[in-house]
């Protein structure tokens, strides 16, 4: 008998840690790689803004939440050229990464969207008008080609990225959709550009539970 109640009381243990421990994990990714190339150009990466999507299957009960995680490798490319004539040059670029469950924002907690990669170039001199100056011209010419004197500032950079999201959702099944977009205030004149890339990317989802009394969450 006494064997008997012991086997019956592992036998709970083992079912309520099982009950406790369950869960799912779904994933999607693009192997599209990004890379820097001759003159910090880039090269291959997904193709303009895009998404990665994937689903998952949730259980009943309270407390059940989701763990999603959009994982990026991104690219920013900034030029400033600045000249006699052009004193003072600017350029802002970055990437921004979204989610969207069953299309919408509900049941996200915090924000939905989050700046992944941002970066502002500025750069600004007198030294041209010095040179001409102490020069006694009018203009800041390269004594060797006769060209107007200039300086250019190329950035280019590559680096990967991830964000926690956490959504709490009702049972059933639900589609995930994280997508990227070009943020900032790109190139200020024609004399300063900017680029982007993403890839490759990964978008995952884990299921799992608040083990609180209410199974709520806030932030």
């Amino acid at each position: 008998m006494v064997a008997l109640v012991l086997f019956a009381v592992v036998a709970l243990c083992v079912t309520n840690a099982s009950a406790q421990s369950s869960g799912s994990f779904n994933a999607s990714g693009t192997s599209a790689a990004c890379a820097i190339g001759d003159g910090g150009n880039f090269s291959g990466g997904a193709a303009g803004e895009g998404l990665l999507t994937t689903t998952i299957q949730t259980s009943n009960g309270a407390g059940v939440t989701l763990l999603i995680r959009p994982s990026l490798v991104t690219g920013l490319f900034t030029e400033t050229k600045i000249s006699q004539t052009v004193p003072t040059e600017s350029a802002d670029v970055g990437i921004e990464v979204c989610l969207k469950i069953d299309g919408k924002k509900d049941g996200i907690q915090g924000p939905d969207c989050i700046v992944y990669d941002q970066r502002f170039q500025q750069i600004s001199t007198n030294l041209f008008s010095a040179i001409a100056s102490i020069a006694h011209q009018d203009t800041c010419t390269d004594p060797s080609t006769g060209l107007p004197c200039y300086f250019d500032l190329i950035l280019s950079t590559l680096s990967a990225h991830s964000y926690d999201f956490v959504a709490q959702v009702p049972n059933g099944k639900h589609t995930l959709t994280a997508t990227w977009s070009v943020i900032g205030q790109q190139g200020s004149t024609p004399s300063s550009s900017v680029a982007s890339c993403v890839g490759p990317g990964v978008l995952t989802v884990t299921q799992t539970k608040v083990f609180k009394q209410n199974g709520t969450l806030s932030f």
